[in-house]
């Protein structure tokens, strides 16, 4: 870790102990925002990224001060640990060395450990509020570095670590801190949804129509095929909010539409990812063939995964070295248990916050809850042509932590219910 990013870790680790209890996650979200992910301290062999250290003072400041609160583990609390520690116990189990212990170690670390942190931040709507008009600033700050990368191609951020920009066909593509330009374009279409959300129900509608113009900027300036596609997708998906009470007819729409045309197509469905060319140089037949030869290959990755996909050959290319698919390098580093696991989280994701967007009270929340689900319906799309690492993950466990408590507040809401019911029975009852 060179100096500059050390003294700016060692200002955020310290605002970290003595900030408010609000403030409690801006040094998380200025290092997602910010710092290189390549920056790190390595101790007895063991690597300490920025978010891994601030991981550790969050801990110590909860503790010292006592604002550790009791959580009751709901369902999707469990399953999401269920998910990280079956992945773990199968990659380990599957390399059988010391390094690969090592390797899950830092893996649950950081998945349980910004969990935890962030359910103990996010206790009500206002926190979740709060972190996003902050997001929304850090957008602003970001908009001229991000311009100036993408007129000059000079990244502004190689003084705090490894940031260079890549050309692609004559074309920038801008990653700022990020380690490629699609996941820095797919964290900002992931924050997306909740600046429209805001500009829709805040007074200051200007500010975070800004700050959604500006996220917008920032995805066509990585030039990259998976963030634009997403953002697409993901603007068509906004406008659903008023009609989301008909969430699951068109969940059994879709899957019948591509039933159908996989049943039409000679070429199997999956076959529509090489067809997408939205910018120049992409490389969407990539993502199909590395999705035929998954399939083909079920046998050598579903019960404890692969260490290898040097067989998985492909024309133009001597052997897959890069698993651009999150589904499917779930499935190649812990099994098919590990991948099953990982599309239930995913999947219940969803369908707590489209349920929290029906029974939420205000307007406001309403729209919060639609833009989470709207947010991670975004990450399924891009899990089709990424595999996310980095910083990215960061905002994917803190979208995990609002999601576990809005699960909670839906038991809460269906409990509530369910008691009101059984009240007016009794009454009628005993009347009888």
């Amino acid at each position: 870790m060179n100096q500059l990013t050390a003294s700016i870790v060692t200002i955020l680790v310290i605002t970290l102990f003595i900030s408010p209890r609000k403030f409690f996650i801006v040094p998380f979200l200025i290092v997602m925002c910010f710092l290189p992910s390549d920056q790190r301290i390595t101790l007895v062999g063991l690597d300490f990224s920025a978010s891994r250290i601030l991981v550790v003072a969050g801990a110590l400041r909860l503790w010292l001060q006592g604002e550790v609160r009791i959580i009751k583990w709901n369902r999707f609390d469990k399953l999401l640990l269920s998910w990280a520690f079956v992945g773990a116990v199968v990659y380990i189990i599957q390399w059988g060395d010391t390094q690969s212990f090592i390797y899950k170690c830092g893996t649950l670390f950081d998945i349980i450990g910004m969990y935890f942190l962030f359910r103990q931040a996010i206790r009500g709507w206002p926190d979740i509020l709060f972190v996003f008009k902050v997001l929304a600033v850090c957008s602003f700050v970001l908009l001229p570095f991000v311009a100036y990368e993408w007129v000059t191609g000079r990244n502004p951020f190689d003084i705090l670590g490894k940031a260079t920009t890549y050309v692609r066909s004559g074309h920038y593509r801008c990653n700022a801190s990020f380690g490629t330009p699609i996941l820095f374009g797919l964290f900002w279409v992931g924050i997306l949804p909740f600046f429209v959300a805001l500009a829709l129900t805040e007074r200051r509608k200007y500010i975070y129509w800004a700050a959604a113009a500006a996220s917008v900027f920032i995805v066509f300036a990585t030039a990259s095929s998976t963030p634009i596609v997403t953002l697409m997708l993901v603007i068509l998906l906004l406008p659903m909010f008023h009609y989301r009470k008909y969430g699951k007819q068109a969940v059994m729409a879709l899957c019948g539409s591509v039933i159908a045309l996989h049943i039409i197509m000679t070429p199997p469905v999956w076959h529509l990812m090489a067809r997408v060319d939205v910018v120049v140089g992409s490389t969407g037949w990539y993502r199909y063939h590395l999705i035929d030869q998954a399939i083909k290959h079920f046998a050598q990755w579903a019960l404890l995964g692969t260490r290898s996909t040097e067989n998985w050959v492909i024309p133009s290319y001597r052997a897959f070295t890069d698993i651009c698919n999150q589904y499917i390098l779930e499935g190649v580093r812990g099994g098919l248990v590990t991948m099953i696991l990982f599309i239930a989280v995913v999947g219940m994701a969803v369908r707590t916050t489209w349920r929290c967007s029906l029974k939420s009270v205000s307007r406001q929340q309403q729209w919060l809850a639609w833009s989470i689900c709207v947010s991670i319906l975004g990450h399924c799309i891009a899990f089709w042509g990424v595999a996310y690492f980095g910083h990215i993950m960061i905002f994917v466990y803190f979208t995990f932590a609002m999601v576990g408590t809005n699960y909670g507040i839906d038991s809460l809401m269906l409990n509530s219910i369910k008691a009101k019911n059984a009240t007016h029975f009794n009454c009628e009852i005993s009347n009888i």
